[in-house]
Parts: structure tokens; C-alpha cells; sequence
């Protein structure tokens, strides 16, 4: 079934369905809290009976003849084929066996792409999808498999928020073993960009998944407004300081200032706001909130007790920002679903703002009224004392990212590992991430290589390869401990109450971290420090070196 044979529901109605649902958002207080990756922003097909499972068997329909070696292909994905052949020549696997992954609908084009070129490979061994329509029936359903031990399904795709729930549950079985037999591509030039290539896939140093996607955060704006010759000049007159792309939050606020005050009419007719970053009551306030707070010097637990280190002053500070950036954003910032910040970007009604991959996909699409001046750009810092020298320290948010997890009831965990090596391989991972709008890049020699570099160009815009390279190099990673979800959602109602006006920041934070303690407590304080000191080791160099500036490592 191909995504235009699905039931059809527009992104934005599905959304309003869902709310009205109390499907979308976070489920604060359980291990199963969502966060809900945006895929587009215009019209989206999805299933609409979300529940229903819609397995597919996708196989070559005649013999094909391959060669010892396949041709065509990089390494990494031969060695995977190869791997495939000596499992059928020992009888390890049999022509007919059948590897079954379980996966969200908003990911099925991508996988059939896999599937359409492993079956040219390896028509021997099928590949069943088993679809469902959306990302919290994918948690419940892995989350129950780790209780039956059926071996339903051999995969699962799944946000890497969620890893430490599902090792913790049984289900994942370490995959080192196989990264070792098989190497996969994780070092040199053709490697998945570091830090994300670890924090993503490793919990308490072991290795349970691969590499399948990448959300980190980048600046979008308005690069017309933002090089503008007169405005340029009435900026540097106003506020002392050149108009160009902000370094800091604090640079940052002044231009949002300036360009709201100045009352622009924006290609759509609407009004053209300074910024828009997520303030919104289900699940992303946190991310804005997050990213200013790690770029202040802020750690999140403390390395040695698990005690939480949010209700501090870089804490405060992270409100702050956020508090003064408030009047220069859209009212909706902090009631709407997170598709209204892609609304109104694609429109020209925003200056600065920021998101995931797909908001450059949307921005660059023949209908977005920005798709001839929309940038990309680094995230802007905080200026740090480190060490009596002030240095910015910049970051981008890793929120969601899916990864590939085997089964440890898999039937043949080895088969299927293989499988994804091949979809995650330079050339076969190009043509599966260019399929779709799910999946984003994530090795480096999609940015830097000329073989795959245009292709990418050309759905993502120059601009923003070379931006999210190097946002790829300075991110950090969603809190991947087990209970991340909940951790997160209460953090989401604290920021979105503050926004609002409903709650003040010290309370906010005091009552987050009271929270975060109650869950920290629940799972166990030894379980969850040994998982997040392995996390804390994984963010970029810049902040662990404010973290010891200000020790906390």
C-alpha cells in the first residue's frame, strides 16, 4: 500500500483530530510519554484508523542473478549482502525467510525504498512491514512485546528518546557483535556525524541501535530582511551593533525587537514577527528551553547523586531569554501545535525561528513564499565565563531521532541486523532518505562527498547542508535514560505555564526538579545516574568544558 492508496488526512486536521483525541502531547507522569516528530507541514498522508496494523510484503517477483560481489554499491552495503549470502550458503537462513519490522506510517515510503533495493540484492529473503499509524502505537506495541516475548516482529524504528525504556524492558539486544562482524560505516569519512552517532545509539556503553535519522535543531530565517541594505543601516543606528546572523540569544533579541517594531507586511499579507521558537503547550516548549539552558553551562543531573540541576541560575537564565522574546513572537507561539511555527516561517511571517530538517524541506518546496530567500544558520550561544575567559558556547537540540532496534525474540536477529545495515548504508541510505520526508541525513559524506552532496542540495538547499553539518558536530542528545519521556513532559507543562503566565519561574523549576526526583526515585537512583553519566560523556566538547568550569564534571 503506498502512501497514496492510504485514507487521507491532512498533518494540520490530524493534528486537531488528535488533540481533540487526548492522543497528541506527552502523557505526563507515564513511561510511554510521546513526543511526536512534525514530518511536513503542508497536506501529509496518513493512516486514519490508527490502531490497525497493515502488513506488507514487498519481494522480487522472478529470480535475479547477483554476483559474488554486488556491483554498484558501497561497501558497507556489500559487506551487509555478502553477510547475507554466507548465512544462506551455512543454512543460518533459508530462500523464503521473511524479516518483519515494525515502524510508524509516516516512515512507510522510506522503507519500502529499502526494500524495493534489497530485493535486487537478496530476493531470497522478504521483508514485511507492519505499519502503524502513529508513534505512541508503535511504543505500546514494542513496550507489550517485551512482555509476551512473541516475536511478532524481528525490528522496530523507534524515537531514540525511547531507547532506555526499551533496553530496560528486554526488548533490545545489544547489537556490538554484529557492528564488529559487519562494521556498518561508523568511522572515517563515510561514518554517521559524531556526537550524534553515539549518543543515539549507545545506553550505559553498550551498542542497541543504528543510526536511522537526525532531527538536530538549526536557525532558519529570512535572509532578504536580514541583508537588506537599509535595514542594515537603521539596525546599526538603533542598537550599535551589525544586523547579520545573531551569535547569541542576547544578539538575537535585539533583532527580534527591531524587526517586529518595524510593522512588515510579509509575502502572505500577515504580519511579519522577529522570531518564533517553540513555547507550545504539548511537547516541544522544552527544546527552546533546553537549548538556551545547556548553552548556559547547565547540566541536567548532577554527575555524582542523580540530584536534578535544573532549578538554577542557568535555569532562570533559559526563562529569561525566553520571557524577553515573548513580546516579538506570535501570540500562537504558545497555544498552537507545533505546525504553526512551519506555517508561518513558509509564509514569511517569522524572522528567526527553529526546527527540525523538514522545516528547510517545507521552506524550499515551488509553493513556500520564502523558497528564494528562506537561510540556514548555527543556533545562536551564551556567552560563558570559562576559566575568567568569556567564550560563547553554542549547541543544537537532538529532540526524537529514530533509530533501528532488533528484537531480542527476533527469529534471526543477525538477518535482520543485516537488513539495516544495508538501509543505512552512503548509497542505499541516500536514496531511502531522499524518498521520503521522515528521515533525515546523518553521514558525513552525504554533506562532503560531490556523489551524494547535490542530491541533498537540491531537497534541502546549499545553505542548509553546510548549516546542519556543523549543528550535526555541537549536538546534544534528548535526555536518553530510561523515563526520558516523562522527564521531558513535565519540564514541557513548567515552560509552556511560564510562557502562558500561569506560573511563575522559580516555581516552575523548583516543581520540575521535585518532579524529575519522584521519577529519577521510581526507576531507581543507581539504574538511572550509571545511564545518564554515560549520556553526560556524549555532548559536545564546548559544554562539558563549561560543565567543569562551573563543576559539575
Amino acid at each position: 500500500m503506498s502512501e497514496k492508496t492510504e485514507s487521507k488526512i491532512s498533518r494540520r486536521r490530524f493534528i486537531s483530530a488528535s488533540i481533540g483525541a487526548g492522543i497528541l502531547g506527552i502523557v505526563v507522569g507515564a513511561a510511554g510519554a510521546w513526543l511526536l516528530k512534525p514530518e511536513v507541514v503542508a497536506e501529509k498522508t496518513v493512516t486514519t484508523t490508527f490502531t490497525r496494523e497493515v502488513t506488507k510484503t514487498v519481494t522480487a517477483t522472478a529470480p535475479v542473478t547477483v554476483t559474488t560481489t554486488p556491483v554498484g554499491i558501497d561497501m558497507v552495503a556489500q559487506r551487509a549482502i555478502n553477510g547475507v549470502r554466507d548465512l544462506l550458503a551455512k543454512g543460518v537462513a533459508k530462500p523464503g525467510d521473511t524479516i518483519r519490522i515494525l515502524h510508524v506510517a509516516g516512515s512507510r515510503a522510506n522503507l519500502e525504498k529499502a526494500i524495493e533495493l534489497w530485493s535486487e540484492y537478496v530476493p531470497e529473503i522478504k521483508v514485511e512491514l507492519i505499519t502503524l499509524g502513529q508513534e505512541p502505537d508503535v511504543y505500546t506495541k514494542a513496550m507489550s512485546e517485551a512482555v509476551t516475548k512473541a516475536g511478532t516482529f524481528d525490528a522496530v524504528t523507534i524515537f531514540s528518546t525511547w531507547l532506555g525504556d526499551i533496553v530496560e524492558s528486554g526488548l533490545a539486544r545489544p547489537i556490538d557483535d554484529f557492528f564488529s562482524k559487519y562494521d556498518p560505516g561508523y568511522t572515517g569519512d563515510i561514518a554517521p556525524i559524531e556526537p550524534l552517532a553515539s549518543y543515539t545509539t549507545l545506553y550505559k556503553g553498550k551498542r542497541y541501535a543504528l543510526v536511522f535519522d537526525s532531527d538536530v535543531f538549526t536557525l532558519s530565517y529570512r535572509r532578504d530582511l536580514l541583508t537588506d541594505p537599509k535595514l542594515k543601516d537603521q539596525f546599526k543606528s538603533e542598537y550599535g551593533i551589525e544586523l547579520k546572523l545573531p551569535d547569541t540569544w542576547e544578539e538575537l533579541i535585539k533583532m527580534a525587537e527591531f524587526f517586529t517594531k518595524l510593522n512588515l507586511t510579509a509575502p502572505s499579507g500577515g504580519k511579519v514577527w522577529g522570531a518564533y521558537f517553540y513555547a507550545e503547550p504539548r511537547f516541544a516548549a522544552y527544546i527552546t528551553w533546553l537549548n538556551i539552558f545547556i548553552e548556559a553551562g547547565g547540566i541536567l543531573f548532577d554527575l555524582k547523586t542523580m540530584d536534578p540541576k535544573i532549578d538554577t541560575s542557568e535555569g532562570r537564565y533559559a526563562f529569561d531569554v525566553m520571557l524577553r522574546l515573548k513580546p516579538y513572537m506570535p501570540p500562537e507561539a504558545v497555544t498552537a501545535s507545533w505546525a504553526d511555527l512551519y506555517d508561518k516561517f513558509v509564509k514569511g511571517e517569522t524572522v528567526f525561528t527553529a526546527a527540525w530538517p523538514s522545516l528547510s524541506k517545507e521552506a524550499h518546496r515551488p509553493t513556500a513564499l520564502v523558497k528564494d530567500v528562506a537561510g540556514s544558520a548555527v543556533l545562536p550561544g551564551v556567552e560563558v565565563n570559562i576559566g575568567g575567559v568569556k567564550k560563547v558556547v553554542r549547541a543544537a537540540p537532538n529532540p526524537v531521532n529514530w533509530v533501528a532496534v532488533i528484537s531480542n525474540y527476533a527469529k534471526n536477529p543477525e538477518l535482520t541486523y543485516l537488513f539495516f545495515q544495508f538501509a543505512t548504508s552512503p548509497d542505499i541510505g541516500k536514496d531511502v532518505i531522499l524518498t521520503g520526508v521522515i528521515l533525515d541525513l546523518f553521514r558525513r559524506c552525504w554533506f562532503t562527498d560531490p556523489k551524494y552532496r547535490p542530491a541533498f542540495e537540491e531537497g534541502y538547499g546549499s545553505e542548509f547542508v553546510d548549516a546542519y553539518m556543523k549543528s550535526l558536530e555541537i549536538s546534544f542528545p534528548d535526555l536518553l535514560i530510561r523515563g526520558g519521556p516523562e522527564y521531558l513532559g513535565k519540564l514541557t507543562v513548567n515552560v509552556n505555564a511560564v510562557m502562558a503566565g500561569t506560573k511563575d519561574p522559580e516555581d516552575a523549576l523548583s516543581e520540575t526538579a521535585a518532579d524529575w526526583d519522584s521519577i529519577t526515585k521510581k526507576y531507581g537512583v543507581d539504574s538511572q545516574l550509571e545511564a545518564w553519566k554515560a549520556l553526560a560523556n556524549l555532548f559536545p566538547a564546548d559544554v562539558k568544558e563549561a560543565w567543569k568550569a562551573k563543576g559539575y564534571m
